[in-house]
C-alpha cells in the first residue's frame, strides 16, 4: 500500500482524519515525551495555517503544521507515529512543505523551533540554528530558519556551520583582495574567525534581513549579498531608526560573471516587494566595481558621505517608490 501526502486547512479535513491527526500529535508530544501542555494550542485555525499528513490507507503516519505568519511562515507540529519511524515519511513531509513555501514566496524566512537533538536532521532540509537554545515544557529547543531564494543562474541561501561553508568563507576572507575595501581591511589569518562572522550574521538575521549564501545551481559557492540595519557614524542617528543597507562579497573566482548583480537584484526586488522604504548601498570611494554593481540594480549615486560606519563611504540610493 502506498503512501499518500496531504495538505489542507483544519474546516476542510474531515472529523475522523482530523481526530486521527490529533490524536497522533497527543500520542507523541503528551504521552510520550510526557509534556502536560496544551497541545491543541488555537494556532491550528489561524487564517492561513495548514495541517500536512501523510496516511497509508486509513492510518496517519506522520503530520506537520504550516502557520503563516507576519513577515515569515512557521513549521512546527512535527510528529511521526512510532511504528512508522526509519521509513523517511517525516523527511517527505519536511520537503514537500518547504517546496509549497518556496513557491508561495520565494526569499521568505521559513521558522521552526527545534527539539535540540533534531537541529542536525532540520539541517538537511536548509534550516540553520539562529538563536539561543530555550527550553519548552522541559525539553531543549533551538530557533531555526531557512530561506531560499532561486534566479536563473543562482541560489540564495542561508549560512549553514557546515565544514564546507566555513573553509569556503575563511578563503574569501584571508584574500587582501576582498577584504582590501571592506573595513580596516584586515584579512582572516585563523580559520576560528570564521565562527565569530557566522555569530555576528547570525544575530542580522530578522525576516527578510540577514546575510545569504550564494551559490550556483550546481552548489558552487560564489559570495555573500547582504541586507541589513547599518549603524550610523557615531553621533549621526539622533534616535532616528537606521537605514537598510545592501550589499555584497564575493570570492575572486566569481569575479566578471555578472553574479554579484544578479543575486543583488534578487535581494533588491525582495526588499522593495515586502516595503522597505528605503535602501541604501555603501561603498569605499576606490571601489569602482562595486559601485558599477549599485548603479546596475538601479541604486543612484548621491555622492559622498560620512554618516555610516564612521568613514567616508560613497553613498548610493533607492528611495520612496523606487525609482533611480
Amino acid at each position: 500500500m502506498s503512501v499518500i501526502l496531504h495538505r489542507a486547512p483544519v474546516a476542510e479535513i474531515d472529523a475522523l482524519t482530523l481526530y486521527r491527526l490529533l490524536w497522533l500529535r497527543v500520542t507523541v508530544f503528551v504521552v510520550e515525551q510526557e509534556a502536560a501542555y496544551p497541545e491543541i494550542d488555537g494556532r491550528d485555525i489561524e487564517p492561513g495555517a495548514e495541517l500536512m499528513w501523510a496516511t497509508e490507507g486509513d492510518d496517519v503516519l506522520a503530520t506537520l503544521r504550516i502557520l503563516r505568519e507576519s513577515g515569515n511562515m512557521r513549521i512546527g507540529r512535527v510528529a511521526t507515529a512510532p511504528d512508522a519511524r526509519g521509513r523517511g515519511i517525516a523527511a517527505d513531509l519536511m520537503r514537500a512543505a518547504v517546496d509549497v513555501l518556496d513557491a508561495e514566496a520565494p526569499g521568505i524566512p521559513i521558522l521552526l523551533d527545534a527539539q535540540a537533538h533534531l537541529a542536525g536532521w532540520y539541517g538537511r532540509f536548509g534550516f540553520v540554528v539562529c538563536g539561543a537554545p530555550f527550553e519548552e515544557d522541559g525539553i531543549p529547543h533551538v530557533p531555526m530558519r531557512r530561506t531560499r531564494l532561486v534566479t536563473d543562474r543562482l541560489v540564495l541561501r542561508e549560512w549553514s556551520r557546515s565544514d564546507a561553508d566555513r573553509a569556503f568563507l575563511f578563503d574569501m576572507y584571508r584574500r587582501p583582495e576582498v577584504r582590501r575595501y571592506l573595513g580596516n581591511g584586515q584579512v582572516m589569518t585563523e580559520p576560528g574567525e570564521v565562527e565569530a562572522l557566522l555569530d555576528r550574521w547570525t544575530g542580522l538575521a530578522d525576516g527578510i534581513l540577514g546575510v545569504r549564501a550564494v551559490e550556483t545551481a550546481d552548489g558552487e559557492r560564489l559570495g555573500s549579498v547582504l541586507l541589513k540595519d547599518i549603524p550610523w557614524s557615531e553621533g549621526v542617528g539622533d534616535g532616528r531608526p537606521e537605514d537598510i543597507e545592501i550589499g555584497w562579497h564575493f570570492h575572486p573566482d566569481a569575479w566578471g560573471s555578472g553574479y554579484a548583480t544578479e543575486a543583488a537584484a534578487a535581494v533588491l526586488a525582495l526588499a522593495r516587494a515586502h516595503g522597505i522604504p528605503r535602501i541604501i548601498a555603501v561603498t569605499n570611494p576606490a571601489n569602482t566595481a562595486s559601485g558599477a554593481v549599485a548603479a546596475r540594480i538601479g541604486l543612484r549615486p548621491v555622492g559622498e558621505t560620512s554618516q555610516y560606519y564612521d568613514t567616508t563611504c560613497v553613498l548610493y540610493e533607492l528611495a520612496g517608490d523606487g525609482s533611480a
